[in-house]
């Protein structure tokens, strides 16, 4: 059983370059591809494993954040973006009481490279030694 639900408000870490989502037939030994998920604008999906925060839902980690080809194709790891146009998330029971989740956007807004954003947070100054006046 799933959860699906509209959310607001997604930004995610990208942890994993894009990969095209197949559609499967059949179970087992005998699973094979039967062609590309689509949207429903029938646009061929990719798949970037990220880290994501989103609106109502908070931080969720080991998500998968489906996109069109033509938005996922310069996502590398590190990137920060910003999911956008008609975003839905899914919530799915996984193993182990894990949850699997799954966010479907429309398109992406780059925000820029985490370790660019760790780097103009600066680092923090050693405090003074309060003996030496």
């Amino acid at each position: 059983m799933a959860i699906e639900l509209q959310v607001s408000s997604v930004t995610a870490l990208v942890i994993d370059g894009p990969k095209e989502r197949q559609v499967y037939r059949g179970k087992g030994d005998k699973r094979e591809a039967s062609g590309r998920l689509t949207d429903a604008e029938g646009r061929p999906l990719s798949g970037v494993a990220a880290v994501v925060m989103a609106d109502p839902l908070g931080m969720l980690g080991e998500a998968t954040v489906l996109l069109p080809d033509v938005q996922a194709a310069g996502l590398v790891p590190g990137s920060v973006i910003r999911v956008e146009g008609t975003t839905t998330a899914k919530l799915a029971g996984g193993d182990y009481a894990s949850i699997r989740t799954t966010v479907t956007g429309e398109r992406v807004t780059p925000i820029g490279l985490w370790q660019d954003w760790i780097a103009a947070q600066g680092r923090p100054q050693k405090a003074g030694d309060g003996r030496a006046a």
